[in-house]
């Protein structure tokens, strides 16, 4: 990493720290707060250190497990969690934040469940029914697997920048480059060297359900709905609800995005198919304003929540939750959408 890398993190801290000692930041949280704001925070992997060094996923969706800990126990105490369901009642003064995690890894089970049930801290999981119990069963994964292994190894860039890119393309073209890596990288054997990149099985999932975590659907087979034909997106939709709702005996009508892609087609799908929500990756702050199918969510990872000695920062954690969305909110230009939210979640 050049000098110019090194010290953004410092000047982000700084910059956090200074908006803390200003005041800036109880403003911009009190203006939340009045505007009955809720922050949809957006997880996906809980990992201890060791599973941290071996895995394959991107450093944008990891949080280390004492990292998760820390944050979960400061929300605890300084704001009010919520619920889905709980996010149309009213407030105890609080600021309130809701807790999701996207595509159902096992860690959510093994790593996250634990710490959220010490910390009474209600949560809701997105998971993929095609994709349940499988090694590596997202391809951002696979690649990395296959070119963090190749000779000589591919930067960390490299494949961020690559899969980004593949997000764009057609399903039929990237499985296309994705088989062309495989011919040209694919481990002797045809196994890779870490499994634990795994999701959690049907039975970890009803043991979420019966400890109180809501489950929604990430579609079927985590297809960006954006880059597939109208029919394959319904089908991707209506399957995963289907199987999950089966599963748990229960409705399901909460849904996320992958990849946060939405548009107006697939919304109406989504309306359509009996879902009375749904979450982007647009970051920002849900309020009774928001389009209930398009809710925004704040992404947290690893560095954006640490401080320099790699420990949680609250003044990193406000800096990119609420600085950010409250500045989000302050230039949106949306219409308000109907109907609100309020009367969305009386039909939840």
């Amino acid at each position: 990493m050049n000098l110019a890398g090194k010290a953004r993190p410092s000047l982000r801290l700084v910059w956090a720290r200074l908006l803390q000692a200003s005041g800036c930041m109880w403003w911009a949280q009190r203006q939340l707060r009045r505007r009955g704001a809720v922050m949809v925070l957006t997880f996906h992997r809980v990992l201890d250190d060791a599973e941290s060094r071996l895995t394959c996923s991107l450093p944008g969706i990891v949080v280390r497990r004492r990292t998760f800990e820390s944050l979960a126990a400061y929300a605890a105490r300084q704001y009010e969690a919520v619920d889905f369901e709980q996010a149309a009642e009213a407030g105890a003064g609080k600021l309130r934040v809701m807790f999701t995690f996207d595509d159902g890894w096992k860690d959510n089970y093994t790593n996250a469940l634990p710490v959220m049930r010490n910390c009474g801290m209600p949560a809701t999981v997105f998971v993929c029914p095609g994709l349940i119990g499988r090694t590596l069963p997202f391809w951002p994964e696979a690649i990395a697997s296959l070119l963090g292994e190749a000779s000589p190894p591919v930067s960390g860039a490299e494949i961020e920048s690559l899969i980004e890119t593949l997000k764009t393309y057609s399903t039929e073209r990237r499985q296309q480059y994705i088989a062309r890596l495989c011919e040209l990288h694919a481990p002797a054997g045809g196994k890779h060297a870490y499994n634990g990149d795994r999701t959690v099985s049907w039975d970890e999932i009803r043991e979420m359900d019966a400890a109180g975590i809501r489950v929604g659907c990430h579609t079927h087979t985590h297809q960006i709905l954006t880059t597939v034909p109208p029919q394959t997106a319904r089908q991707e939709v209506r399957e995963s609800k289907r199987a999950i709702e089966a599963a748990l005996r229960r409705s399901c009508n909460l849904f996320a995005y992958p990849n946060g892609n939405t548009s107006a087609a697939t919304r109406q799908i989504l309306a359509e198919e009996g879902f009375t929500a749904a979450f982007t990756t647009e970051r920002g702050a849900w309020t009774s304003g928001s389009d209930p199918m398009a809710i925004p969510r704040v992404n947290v990872c690893e560095q954006s929540v640490v401080g320099l000695t790699g420990r949680f920062s609250p003044a990193m954690f406000q800096y990119n939750v609420f600085w950010k969305a409250w500045r989000a909110l302050r230039t949106e230009r949306r219409v308000p959408a109907k109907p609100r939210r309020e009367a969305v979640l009386s039909q939840a």
